[in-house]
This record gives structure tokens, C-alpha cells and sequence, in this order.
């Protein structure tokens, strides 16, 4: 009887990255919406458990914010003081995480997925006065994503589907592109010191990595110019049917992980490795499954 040879671990675990990323890329509108729900998720569960920052003296206090987002009319001020209720942001945000948990799963009904979807992007849109400090652009593309996924499911055909897969990949372009071109007007950025400056913050700074900066301004000049030439000529990867559109999303990738452990940014690492799925479908152009 002859011994069945062992599959190293390492080879073991190389083979289910490949497939689960095959599945992934097989799968572009089933990927962006789990992936961006798991942002969304994230989202609900920090405001959460920060409840002081809707506390009196909080920078989310109602009192305070309420007068920041005015509304343009008595029913819908009426709608932002009953969400401002402790009680009611609770349970919108504890149900989010119902449908957040729904579209992470395995269901495959349309209907219940596109519910889902529209829900959490209804309900971001309603609680976004509540949260008005702390919400950033990766609130924006899951908010893209979720209102895409849910219109297209809705739809209910293959046409739908496809229509918003192909929206979320040119947003998502679009989206890197308007960043990079942003960014060249700003002399710090053309100069290399805006990530020291930026590393330097309390807020999104790295004290290491700062020093590590100020020593090297070559590397710090080096690393402004590539994030510019990233995103403002992102759009090109969409040429010659995306020949190079794989080098560039692991580029990018692996410029939200390292903004995810050098900033603190770790949902936007989330929302938009969710788009590249898409991305990749419309710039390859393959007709691929939702």
C-alpha cells in the first residue's frame, strides 16, 4: 500500500488564495457588494461602540451638528431628530449589521441581496447628519457600490447586473483619476513634503515612518510622485483591454493596505479592493457572471 504524499501547507494554502480569488474575479457584483458590505459593517460597529462621540461635549453631539446639516424642510428635520435618538441610531445601525451579515453570506436571492443593498445605502444616506464627523470616502464608494448592486439586482437580469458592474469600475476609475489630478495643483505634493507632513498629524501620522521620511526626502519625493502618477493615469490601464490592468490594481492595493497600517484608514482598504472585480471586468472587457 503505498502512502498518499502530503501537500505542504504552504502549497495548501496557495492553491485556496488562487481559487478564492478565482471565484472572486468569476464573480464581480457578488464580490463588490459582500466585500463593501464588510465596510459598511465595520462602519456600524465603530459608531457603536463610540457612543461618547454623540454625547454631550462629543464631536457628534445632536445639539451641535444638528445646525451644521440644516434641513430644507420641517418633515425631514423631523426625521433627523427622531434618528438623532440614541435609541433609534442604535437599532438602525444593529439592523445594518443584519444586512451587512446578509450579503456576506452565501444567499443568492436577488430580491433579498438587492433589499439589502438599497438598505444599507438608504439608511447611510439617513444617518449620515447623525455621524456628520467621521465619515470619509470610504463611507462614498461603499455608499456607490450598495446603491449600484441594489439597483442592478433589482433589475432582475442579466443586463441590470452587467449595467452595474460596469458602473462600479468606471466610478472607481474615475474616482482615482479626479484624486491624482486634485493633488498636482498642490506644490506639497510636487515636492514630496506632503506625506511627511501628512505622517507628522496626530491623526493620520506614523511617527516611524515620518522619521524615516525626513531622512530620506528622496524616498519621500519618490513616493508623492508614484501616488500621483497612480491615480491621475489610471484611466490608461483601461487601454488595450486592460493588458496592464492587474500590475495596476496590485499597485494600488497595496497602497490602501499600506495607508490602512500607516493612517488608520483600514475601511478604505475594504471599500475599494471591493471594486476590483468590476474594475477588471469592464477594462477586460468579459461578459462574466454577477
Amino acid at each position: 500500500m503505498t502512502t498518499p504524499t502530503k501537500v505542504p501547507v504552504a502549497t495548501g494554502i496557495a492553491t485556496r488564495l488562487r481559487e478564492s480569488l478565482g471565484a472572486a474575479l468569476a464573480s464581480p457584483l457578488g464580490t463588490a457588494e459582500r466585500v463593501s458590505a464588510i465596510t459598511q459593517v465595520l462602519s456600524s460597529a465603530e459608531y457603536l461602540v463610540r457612543r461618547q462621540d454623540r454625547r454631550r461635549g462629543g464631536l457628534n453631539h445632536w445639539a451641535n451638528t444638528r445646525q451644521q446639516v440644516p434641513a430644507k424642510s420641517r418633515w425631514a428635520q423631523r426625521l433627523r431628530d427622531a434618528v438623532a435618538k440614541e435609541s433609534v441610531t442604535t437599532a438602525l445601525h444593529g439592523s445594518r449589521l443584519v444586512a451587512g451579515g446578509l450579503l456576506v453570506s452565501r444567499l443568492a436571492d436577488d430580491r433579498v441581496r438587492a433589499a439589502a443593498n438599497l438598505y444599507l445605502a438608504g439608511t447611510q444616506i439617513v444617518l449620515y447628519p447623525r455621524h456628520l464627523y467621521g465619515t470619509d470616502g470610504s463611507d462614498q464608494v461603499s455608499f456607490l457600490v450598495q446603491s449600484a448592486a441594489g439597483i442592478g439586482r433589482a433589475g432582475g437580469t442579466d443586463t441590470t447586473r452587467r449595467a452595474a458592474i460596469e458602473f462600479i469600475g468606471a466610478q472607481t476609475a474615475l474616482s482615482y483619476c479626479a484624486a491624482g489630478v486634485a493633488k498636482v495643483p498642490g506644490a506639497d505634493w510636487r515636492s514630496g513634503d506632503a506625506l511627511v507632513k501628512i505622517m507628522r498629524t496626530q491623526t493620520y501620522g506614523d511617527e516611524q515612518f515620518h522619521a524615516l521620511l525626513r531622512q530620506h526626502p528622496v524616498l519621500a519625493r519618490m513616493l508623492c510622485h508614484s501616488v500621483l502618477a497612480m491615480e491621475a493615469g489610471f484611466p490608461l490601464l483601461m487601454l488595450q483591454k486592460g493588458r496592464y490592468i492587474d500590475a495596476g490594481l496590485l499597485a494600488m492595493g497595496s497602497f490602501h493596505v499600506a495607508n490602512a497600517r500607516l493612517m488608520g484608514l483600514s475601511r478604505f482598504a475594504w471599500a475599494f479592493v471591493s471594486t476590483y472585480p468590476a474594475l477588471r471586468s469592464l477594462a477586460r472587457r468579459e461578459l462574466v457572471a454577477a
